[in-house]
C-alpha cells in the first residue's frame, strides 16, 4: 500500500504526520536499485523489515552487496522459522494467494504471490544471507522475530471482519513478550513490533540480541488446536480508546522493552 492509498485524514491519524511531510524523510526510491545502493553505502544502521518473506529475501541480497559500511543490521523475520516443518508453522509456511472478491468479501484464493515461495523458507533464505554479509562485511546482527502480524488500525482495503480483529488487537493487547531466540508462537501488534526494532536499531544498538522474539499476544498449538497463554490489557487500561475515531492507545514504552528486553537476555534461550 502507498501513501496516496490512504485519505489524508485517515493517514494524519495513524502515522501523525502528513503525507508530504512523511515522504519527505525518504532518503532513497526503493523501487530504484540505484538510489537504494547509494543510500546503503552510506549507513551505518540498516533496518529491513518486510512483511513479505520474498521482499525481506531481495533487502537482504542488498545489503550483504551493498551495506558496506553498515555496523548494525536488524531484520524483521518470524517465529517458526526454524520450526517451519512442524505445526503449526507448516500452514503458515505455505504460499500467500492473491485476494479475490467473493460475494462483497476479500479471499485469499487466488494465484500464488511471491513467486510460490513459502513465507517462512523464504525468511529462512533472508536471514542466511544476512548472516553470510555478516562474515564479510563485519556488522553487528539482530533478527527480530514477530508473529503473525495484526493491528495497527482500520485496514482500508481489506473485508470488514479483518477491520474487526485488527482494531480488537489494537486495544486490547497492548503489551509485549519478548523472549531470545526462535521458542515461541503467537501475534504481534505492528506498533509495538515499529518500537522495539526502531528501540534495537538506535539506543539498544550496542547489546541488542542475535535472535529476539517479539509477541502481543503467547500461543500454544496441540492436539485441539491453538491455545492462548497470555492474558489481555487490563479493562481500565483499554478504556477510552476507539480505533474508529482515531482514538490509538500509544506504543509501548521504551522502558518497559529495556526492562524486558534486560529479563529475556538473562533468561537466554
Amino acid at each position: 500500500m502507498t501513501c496516496a492509498e490512504f485519505p489524508e485524514t485517515v493517514f494524519e491519524r495513524r502515522f501523525g504526520t502528513t503525507i508530504g511531510e512523511f515522504e519527505s524523510i525518504a532518503i532513497a526510491n526503493a523501487a530504484s536499485d540505484d538510489a537504494t545502493r547509494a543510500a546503503l553505502e552510506t549507513c551505518d544502521v540498516v533496518i529491513v523489515a518486510h512483511e513479505s518473506g520474498r521482499k525481506a529475501m531481495k533487502g537482504a541480497e542488498m545489503v550483504r552487496a551493498w551495506a558496506k559500511g553498515a555496523k548494525r543490521v536488524v531484520c524483521l523475520s518470524r517465529v517458526g522459522v526454524n520450526r517451519r516443518t512442524r505445526r503449526p508453522f507448516d500452514g503458515q509456511n505455505k504460499p500467500a494467494k492473491a485476494a479475490v472478491s467473493v460475494g462483497g468479501m476479500s479471499l485469499p484464493i487466488g494465484e500464488p504471490l511471491d513467486g510460490g515461495v513459502g513465507a517462512l523458507d523464504a525468511f529462512a533464505k533472508a536471514e542466511e544471507t544476512l548472516r553470510a554479509g555478516r562474515a564479510t562485511l563485519g556488522y553487528e546482527l539482530s533478527i527480530v522475530r514477530s508473529g503473525q502480524l495484526r493491528g495497527n488500525g482500520p485496514l482500508l482495503l481489506a473485508d470488514y471482519s479483518a477491520r474487526l480483529v485488527d482494531n480488537l488487537m489494537d486495544v486490547k493487547y497492548q503489551d509485549i513478550f519478548i523472549n531470545v531466540g526462535d521458542t515461541s508462537e503467537g501475534y504481534t501488534k505492528r506498533l509495538n513490533l515499529a518500537q522495539f526494532i526502531a528501540h534495537v536499531s538506535t539506543t539498544r544498538a550496542d547489546d541488542a540480541p542475535e535472535d529476539v522474539a517479539v509477541l502481543s499476544v503467547v500461543t500454544e498449538t496441540g492436539m485441539f488446536g491453538e491455545k492462548t497463554l497470555t492474558e489481555p490489557t487490563d479493562r481500565e487500561r483499554r478504556k477510552g480508546y476507539d480505533m474508529a475515531k482515531g482514538k490509538i492507545p500509544p506504543p509501548v514504552s521504551t522502558d518497559v522493552i529495556d526492562r524486558l528486553l534486560d529479563e529475556a537476555i538473562a533468561a537466554g534461550p
